[in-house]
C-alpha cells in the first residue's frame, strides 16, 4: 500500500478496531486450501541478452555497490520512533535520509538481507539489508529500486540505490522491471521479487552477478544517445528470468482463483529451503492465502513449481508473511492505527497476536504503523521489517523506519 492510497486506507482501517468482527476473526485457525491453481513456470531471459549487457556496461559486485554508499541511515525523529512496534519492542532501528524519508513518489515495500543470502549471514566480508521501494503513480508506477544498505558497521550504515530493469530479447535496450516489490528474497546469488497484481508474471528474478553501472545520468531509461541510463541512478540490475502463473493471470478479486503474490520471504528451517508468500485483499470478507514452494537447484524454484502447502488466513490486509519451524507469522496493516502481527501453527488451533496496553486497555494493535514485509535473519534470531508512509504529512502520521525485533518475542 502506498502513500497515495490514504483515503482508501482510512476506510479499511476501521476493520482493525479492537473487538470488531474482522479483528476477532483473525484468531481463526489456518485452513488448508486447494493448491490446484498455484503452479509456476520458469522463463529464463536469453543468455545472449544478459551477455550483451555485461559487455556494454561495467559489471560490478555487491561489495562495490555497498562500498559506494552515498546516503547515510540516520537516527529517527519523534514521528518515526512513534511508528515502531509497541510489542515486541524493537532491538535495532534506523531511518532513511531526509530526502527518502519524505519522498511521496517512492514507498518502501519488501525487505531481505545477507541473513537470507548465506548461512553465515554475510556476503563475503559484508553484512547488508536490502530495502525494496516502489513508485506509486503515472507511467513509472511499479518501477522499483532497491537500497543496498551496508550494515557491516552497525554504528554507521550507509546505502546506495539500484534500479531494477527488464532487458529486451537481444540486450540492446532495457526498460523498468515492473514490480510492486511487496516481498523480496536474496537467496544465494539470486534476488527474487513479486511482480504486480492481476497479471501473468508472478516473480521476477535478478542476479547479484549482474549488477551494472550506467554511463549516462539523463532522466531516461535504457539505451540513450549518451550511453545507458536509469533516471540518473548509477547502478541497475537486469532481470535474468521470471516465473509466470501456470494457469493464467492472477486475480486480486478472488480468494479461490489464481492468487496474486503480495509478499514473500525465505524459510531456512525447511529442507530444502522454501519460499513463502501471502495474498493481499482489501475486502475483509476474503481470506488471503499463504503458500509454500520448495527451492530446487541454483537458488531457484523448479522449472515447473507446485506448492507443498497452501492455507487460507483470516488476517485482513496481509502486508507481510514469515514462516519458521512450522510457525507462520502474518502482518496486518491499517491506516491511522498500529498494525497487528499474528502467529499460527497449522493444525494448532486459533492464531495468537501480540498484545499491549494502550490508554489502559489491552489491544492487539501493537505492531508498527503502516507496516510492510518481514524477513528473518536466522543466524541472529532477529526479524527485520520496515514502515511505509513518509513523515511530515499533515494529519497523516508516518515515518519510514527499518527495525528489528527478536523472533522469540513474536506471538
Amino acid at each position: 500500500m502506498t502513500a497515495g492510497m490514504l483515503s482508501f486506507a482510512v476506510a479499511v482501517a476501521l476493520v482493525a478496531l479492537p473487538g470488531s468482527p474482522a479483528a476477532a476473526a483473525y484468531a481463526d485457525p489456518l485452513v488448508a486450501t486447494s493448491k490446484t491453481p498455484m503452479g509456476l513456470t520458469w522463463h529464463a531471459e536469453p543468455a545472449a541478452a544478459i551477455s550483451a549487457l555485461d559487455a556494454a556496461l561495467p559489471n560490478v559486485g555487491v561489495a562495490t555497490v555497498l562500498d559506494d554508499g552515498n546516503r547515510a541511515m540516520t537516527t529517527c525523529n519523534s514521528e518515526e520512533l512513534a511508528a515502531l512496534p509497541l510489542s515486541p519492542a524493537a532491538t535495532a532501528k534506523w531511518c532513511f535520509n531526509s530526502a527518502d524519508a519524505t519522498d511521496s513518489n517512492w514507498a518502501p515495500q519488501g525487505i531481505t538481507s545477507s541473513g537470507d543470502a548465506d548461512d553465515d549471514g554475510a556476503w563475503g566480508a559484508k553484512q547488508a539489508i536490502l530495502s525494496g521501494w516502489s513508485w506509486g503513480s503515472g507511467d513509472r508506477r511499479n518501477d522499483a529500486r532497491v537500497a543496498f544498505i551496508d550494515t557491516t558497521n552497525p554504528g554507521a550504515p550507509k546505502y546506495r540505490w539500484v534500479y531494477l530493469v527488464d532487458p529486451n530479447s537481444t540486450g540492446s535496450d532495457f526498460t523498468a522491471a515492473k514490480t510492486h516489490i511487496g516481498g523480496m528474497i536474496w537467496f544465494g546469488d539470486k534476488l527474487i521479487v513479486n511482480a504486480v497484481g492481476n497479471g501473468t508474471v508472478a516473480l521476477r528474478v535478478f542476479s547479484m552477478s549482474h549488477i551494472l553501472q550506467t554511463t549516462s545520468g539523463v532522466s531516461d531509461i535504457g539505451k540513450v544517445s549518451g550511453g545507458w541510463a536509469a533516471y540518473g541512478y548509477k547502478y541497475v540490475m537486469p532481470q535474468i528470468g521470471y516465473y509466470t502463473y501456470s494457469s493464467g493471470a492472477c486475480s486480486m478479486d478472488s480468494d479461490t482463483g489464481i492468487p496474486c503474490f503480495s509478499s514473500l520471504s525465505l524459510d531456512r528451517s525447511t529442507s530444502p529451503d522454501s519460499l513463502v508468500t501471502a495474498e493481499y485483499f482489501s475486502d475483509q470478507t476474503k481470506r488471503g492465502r499463504l503458500i509454500r514452494y520448495s527451492f530446487g537447484a541454483d537458488f531457484l524454484l523448479p522449472t515447473n513449481a507446485t506448492p507443498i502447502e497452501a492455507y487460507a488466513s483470516g488476517v485482513g490486509n496481509q502486508q507481510g508473511v514469515l514462516s519458521f519451524n512450522n510457525r507462520w507469522y502474518v502482518v496486518h496493516s491499517s491506516a491511522t492505527l498500529k498494525g497487528q502481527i499474528w502467529g499460527f501453527t497449522p493444525g494448532g488451533g486459533n492464531g495468537r497476536s501480540s498484545t499491549c496496553q494502550v490508554n489502559g486497555a489491552t489491544t492487539t494493535l501493537c505492531w508498527s504503523l503502516h507496516p510492510e514485509a518481514v524477513t528473518y535473519w536466522w543466524s541472529t534470531g532477529q526479524v527485520w521489517s520496515t514502515t511505509e508512509w513518509p513523515r511530515g504529512n499533515a494529519g497523516a502520521p508516518g515515518g519510514r523506519v527499518l527495525y528489528s525485533v527478536p523472533l522469540s518475542g513474536m506471538p
